[in-house]
């Protein structure tokens, strides 16, 4: 997978790091999983290669513009260990920012609208705390401890990110500290599959 392999390797590498460390994070993944780094451990990585590229501007009710961005990863919900995480190569997990294209609600032809930056949360598109919060975002799904999202026009993904953050956002912060107190890892390396 190339560069984008180390970009997942490393996000991959933080996600292993709060979930195998005492935290708020971890403890709230312990709720559905008593072991969640061993289960993270196990999950594959596809990679989207034709998936959603632009952001979708629609007029809602008077002048209010409503912008949708491409999906940023997906995965099947409840699927457990052995579980594949899905990343759309053109969302905000590899992608500052992305073109704007403006569907019309009453048919026609749809027109680019300039460009905008991508999120995951607070944090801008293609950086290690966006792709942190993606995988435990998705990992939330794969344990069945976030509700689904898929097909979401009602901002369902939004606010499982909110919660994710909600436990999580210390320990996403990238900051330099102390190397991490494992727990629960005895030491075993695993390799990252693609």
């Amino acid at each position: 997978m190339g560069k984008a392999g180390q970009k997942i390797s490393r996000a991959r590498e933080k996600v292993l790091e709060i979930l195998g460390t005492e935290n708020a994070c971890s403890a709230w993944f312990r709720e559905k999983d008593s072991n969640p780094a061993a289960v993270f451990r196990t999950l594959r990585f596809e990679l989207d290669l034709h998936g959603e590229e632009f952001i979708l501007e629609s007029r809602g009710m008077g002048a209010l513009k409503i912008f949708r961005n491409p999906y940023v990863a997906k995965v099947m919900q409840g699927d457990g260990a052995y579980g594949t995480i899905t990343i759309n190569t053109k969302g905000a997990f590899f992608s500052a920012a992305s073109q704007v294209l403006e569907v019309n609600k009453e048919g026609g032809p749809a027109s680019m609208r300039g460009t905008r930056l991508l999120h995951v949360g607070p944090y801008g598109g293609d950086t290690l705390p966006a792709q942190a919060v993606t995988l435990l975002h998705e990992f939330g799904h794969v344990i069945d401890l976030l509700p689904t999202d898929r097909d979401d026009l009602e901002g369902k993904s939004v606010q499982n990110t909110r919660e994710v953050l909600r436990y999580c956002l210390p320990e996403v912060q990238i900051s330099p500290r102390k190397p991490p107190r494992r727990s629960g890892s005895h030491g075993q390396e695993t390799a990252l599959v693609f």
